[in-house]
């Protein structure tokens, strides 16, 4: 535990924030030895962001699908050193009283399936990471993640209350194509229909997803706008932070370009392909 300087209030080693008086700890400030990163965590670290993977000095992309999401999610989970307590605790939640692991990321197209919405994530995830590496360093790897992880958390909808539901289908496959490839062209229908739930208060998708996030995490306001924002920018009449135009920027290449294997294709975009085992 360390004291924040300002107000005397006791808190978690891992915060970088007083939730008391907003006091910002620079890196080391106040904690004890324990609180540094670890060299395990830094190699994990470099695994989730990609620079290990880097040639020429350019981050690749790496493929997000249903077969290797899951490995992906748990390497950037595993890169929240700074902030790891209130970031576990939502994650927690998100996990385990939500849909967010299994909702979709939309009603029709390549990811109107389950997963896809953390696909969608996580592959924002991998995006912003590799544009902010390349022309704002000195964004925060750690914001970097919780923004582009969190900024459509709200299509899971709230405790008890999905956002998407799944309608009946004639179908009796429940193998679908469109979850695991962006790469390989996708023409087979998805066997799973979906549906929004009117039983949930109606909300703009990044005002649920501020709602859900700001009761775990202590967010700044460069943050609060790009999870709010990032998919109505239109709506900030041009005033947009950084932190908002580099993560509508990465959601809009994830969408108009990786989920679109035609463009990736056509216009040779780097792709590093999943490994099978």
């Amino acid at each position: 535990m360390k004291k924040c300087p300002d107000c005397g209030m006791v808190i978690a080693n891992q915060a970088i924030r007083c939730p008391k008086c907003k006091f910002t700890f620079t890196e080391g400030e106040g904690a004890d030895a324990s609180s540094a990163v670890a060299p395990a965590a830094a190699a994990v670290s470099a695994a989730a962001t990609g620079k290990s993977a880097r040639r020429d000095g350019i981050m690749p992309m790496v493929e997000v699908n249903a077969g290797n999401v899951d490995e992906l999610y748990g390497q950037l989970k595993a890169a929240i050193v700074k902030r790891k307590t209130e970031f576990d605790h939502f994650i927690d939640f998100l996990e385990n009283r939500t849909a967010w692991l299994t909702a979709p990321a939309e009603l029709k197209g390549p990811l109107a399936c389950e997963k896809g919405l953390l696909i969608r994530s996580v592959s924002t995830a991998k995006q912003l990471l590799r544009i902010k590496d390349t022309i704002m360093p000195q964004l925060d790897e750690e914001s970097a993640i919780i923004i582009a992880l969190f900024h459509e958390v709200g299509k899971a909808g709230i405790e008890g209350k999905p956002l998407f539901i799944v309608e009946e289908s004639n179908s009796s496959s429940t193998t679908s194509a469109l979850g695991l490839s962006f790469s390989s062209r996708i023409s087979t229908p998805s066997s799973t229909n979906y549906t929004l739930n009117n039983k949930l208060v109606h909300m703009n998708v990044g005002v649920r997803s501020l709602f859900l996030v700001s009761q775990y995490m202590l967010l700044s306001d460069d943050e609060a706008q790009a999870i709010s924002y990032a998919s109505d920018v239109e709506l900030l009449d041009g005033k947009l932070s950084p932190y908002t135009l580099l993560l509508s920027t990465a959601l809009q290449m994830q969408k108009s370009i990786y989920e679109s294997p035609d463009v990736v294709s056509a216009y040779s975009f780097t792709v590093i392909q999943p490994k099978n085992d």
